[in-house]
């Protein structure tokens, strides 16, 4: 059982850790777990461990840069490999004077769609992923540094306010 904890009542309750997808979603409150069979009702006073609270705020911040990177990123495993794959094939073929298809088939494959030679393929792939790489330091610049601010915290209002201003990209 997880309660959304503001101004120290219980602000709503869920049986499976909410979707903290956006920080703006728990302005001025903290998710905190339940200990099984421990009776909660929404509007019950609710007293907040510094250490809780903490943990909360820093899990808010880590979901946040996640969905803020997902906006930029294609999320799974497999697409992330794929990437990996063509930006190695990427660099590769740029220092290659003979490309083949064999070597570089992620790149000669988008000939056509991503741009219109696999040198030109190649170029677009390296400049996609310095962008992301751009943004995501910018979005790991700011969870770090959100979670360094809540962690200096002294109590749970300093937490709180901490995490709800996260200057993000």
């Amino acid at each position: 059982m997880f309660v959304v904890v503001k101004n120290g009542v219980i602000a709503a309750t869920s049986p499976a850790a909410p979707d903290a997808s956006s920080l703006a979603a728990y302005q001025g409150a903290v998710v905190l777990s339940v200990p099984d069979g421990t009776p909660v009702e929404i509007g019950q006073a609710w007293d907040v461990a510094l250490d809780a609270a903490k943990t909360s705020a820093c899990n808010a911040i880590d979901a946040e840069a996640e969905r803020r990177r997902s906006l930029v990123l294609t999320p799974g495993a497999g697409q992330m490999a794929a990437y990996q794959e063509k930006e190695r094939q990427a660099r590769t073929l740029l220092q290659d004077d003979t490309p083949t298809e064999g070597e570089y088939p992620d790149i000669f494959s988008e000939i056509g769609i991503t741009a219109n030679s696999a040198g030109e393929v190649a170029m677009a792939v390296l400049a996609a992923a310095e962008k992301w790489r751009a943004y995501g330091r910018q979005v790991e610049r700011a969870r770090l540094t959100g979670k360094k601010t809540v962690r200096q915290a002294e109590d749970v209002e300093t937490v709180i306010a901490a995490k709800d201003r996260a200057v993000w990209p």
